[in-house]
């Protein structure tokens, strides 16, 4: 009977995911002291040398840009990304976009600035964690007219989905909208808790799932990552499904 549990659990614990497959990390908060991410260039450092001993071959990090919280602009988050990129000296392919939050003055900056994206026309935005806006899929419609591909961040930690039965239905018909939804590696282990981690489960169900990323603030996230998710059975399976679009970024 104990060596019965014994295969059982050793399957599960041979589980050892090879992250270059995924290859390229699009969404995290690397670039110090701008947002709730790292507090300093050597987290920073730290964080991108984890990634590197993954296996990422390209890491995009992406500021919070919010109007009441974090004002970031290119110019505060450009010229940072550079000096870390020199001090790289080429062993990681780095560079910056950032995530929007879609609050009352995120249709003017679509509307007057170019706005920084994850590749070419690819632009990461985020929803309120309190309530779904009133407005989504207006807000949807203006980025595509804009020329942009919308992607939404981590769409399993919005409560309104995660607490509402109808939660998948209503996020397979904003993907069905043309949005593309990225799920956070945590998720996938219950860091932000555990229905957090059924909607996440639920989206590589349903086949709805086109990016995974850190979502890293910190070496705390770094080092779940390596020790936890990197066992992870739905990372896997999401992996073998081939809906993952992080390698068409290198």
């Amino acid at each position: 009977m104990i060596s019965i549990f014994k295969n059982i659990f050793g399957k599960k614990d041979s589980i050892n995911i090879d992250f270059s497959q995924i290859a390229v990390d699009m969404h995290s908060h690397l670039i110090p002291a701008i947002d709730d991410g790292s507090k300093s260039i050597k987290d920073s450092m730290a964080m991108l040398e984890g990634f590197e001993d993954l296996g990422y071959q390209k890491i995009i990090t992406t500021p919070h840009i919010m109007s009441d919280y974090y004002q970031n602009t290119p110019e505060t988050i450009l010229p940072a990304a550079q000096e870390i990129n020199k001090i790289l000296s080429g062993r990681l392919q780095f560079s910056a976009a950032a995530e929007y939050y879609t609050d009352s003055e995120f249709l003017q900056k679509l509307e007057n600035e170019k706005l920084l994206c994850i590749s070419e026309h690819k632009l990461l935005f985020e929803f309120s964690f309190l309530e779904e806006p009133i407005n989504v899929n207006d807000v949807i419609f203006q980025i595509q007219l804009k020329g942009y591909k919308p992607i939404l961040a981590h769409p399993e930690r919005y409560p309104y989905f995660t607490k509402n039965n109808k939660g998948i239905k209503r996020l397979k018909d904003i993907s069905e909208r043309g949005v593309d939804l990225q799920v956070n590696l945590l998720s996938l282990i219950g860091h932000y808790g555990p229905e957090i981690k059924k909607t996440a489960e639920q989206l590589i169900d349903a086949n709805l799932v086109s990016w995974i990323s850190s979502d890293c603030h910190h070496l705390g996230h770094m080092k779940l990552i390596k020790e936890k998710v990197s066992k992870s059975a739905y990372l896997q399976k999401l992996i073998d499904s081939g809906n993952l679009k992080n390698t068409s970024l290198l």
